[in-house]
């Protein structure tokens, strides 16, 4: 787990030189209800407060 951690912040270390602008938090989330998450899996899923199918937000 160490090492890959390490090579996570080593390959981010030589790429920051390239890199332009900031990231961003892709966010779901729900257009019945107005519920927003971070998108941490493939699957968007069900808003657990009214049902509804989650949706991609747009960047705000």
């Amino acid at each position: 787990m160490f090492e890959r951690a390490v090579e996570v912040s080593e390959a981010f270390r030589e790429s920051a030189p390239q890199m332009q602008g900031t990231l961003r938090m892709a966010m779901k989330g729900c257009p019945e209800c107005g519920t927003k998450h971070m998108i941490a899996s493939p699957v968007l899923g069900i808003c657990e407060e009214c049902g509804s199918e989650l949706v991609v937000l747009p960047n705000e």
